[in-house]
């Protein structure tokens, strides 16, 4: 049976994101409990699907995940240049809406990494049988859709512009079939252990996001805090069932 429909289905669930782009304005609570509730996901993705799935591959995952959580905190303390603070008697702050721009490209690279080694899953899946590949299909699928309304939200709070951002959310979109169709070449010439590292480091990243960039968004409501709080941690909960469940 040919893959080109779920694959296509695959897709459009990952692209779930682009319903925010329908609207002309989305309000700011909105916004703020997507982003809360992907947080949440993100931390979960992050520790319980990556980090673990990784380290049953090498026990050097970890330092690799290490590596991207460090890697990413650098960046973002040296080399990242903010030029639209705004002074506020004796003191400055970033403006929020440049602040998201790094946040965004940090988030939409690493789950794309995962995401793409999703497809490579799937693909692996299939080879075993239908059973098990739409199986590995349907768990991915469902993951996805708070993941990319999550993506979507923040990148709309970013100052980039708006091609740009349904470009990102397109690419993110198609990193499962991207992974799938390509998965002979990488399984062909990259070893298990470096695979493993990689997804690892892109966890960490993840995991810095959503810990040092994301998370003070849940800590900085007040008008809807409880609310928002629990978009947290149904996006933790949710997340970790799903690999429970697996």
């Amino acid at each position: 049976m040919s893959l080109f429909v779920p694959l296509v289905i695959l897709f459009f669930i990952s692209a779930t994101g682009m319903i925010l782009y329908v609207f002309q304005k989305i309000n700011q609570t909105v916004l703020n409990l997507l982003i809360a509730l992907g947080a949440g996901s993100m931390l979960a993705v992050s520790l319980v699907h990556i980090l673990a799935e990784s380290l049953e591959s090498s026990e050097l995952a970890i330092y690799a995940f290490m590596g991207g959580f460090i890697v990413v905190y650098l960046v973002e303390e040296l080399l990242t240049h903010h030029q639209h603070d705004h002074r506020h008697g004796d003191h400055t702050h970033e403006d929020p809406h440049e602040h998201y721009n790094h946040v965004a490209m940090v988030t939409g690279v690493a789950i794309f990494i995962h995401t793409l080694f999703d497809g490579l899953g799937i693909r692996a899946g299939f080879g075993i049988s239908n059973t098990v590949g739409y199986s590995i299909l349907f768990w991915v699928a469902i993951h996805q859709i708070p993941v990319s309304l999550s993506l979507a939200a923040i990148f709309q709070e970013s100052n980039f512009r708006k091609k740009t951002q349904i470009g990102a959310l397109f690419l993110f979109a198609l990193a499962a079939p991207i992974g799938f169709y390509i998965s002979d070449l990488l399984l062909a010439h990259t070893s298990e252990v470096m695979t493993a590292l990689t997804i690892a480091f892109a966890g960490g990243s993840l995991l810095y996001v959503s810990a040092s960039d994301l998370l003070p968004v849940v800590h900085s409501q007040s008008r809807y805090k409880y609310l928002t709080i629990a978009c947290f941690v149904i996006g933790v909960v949710g997340m970790s069932a799903v690999k429970l469940l697996e």
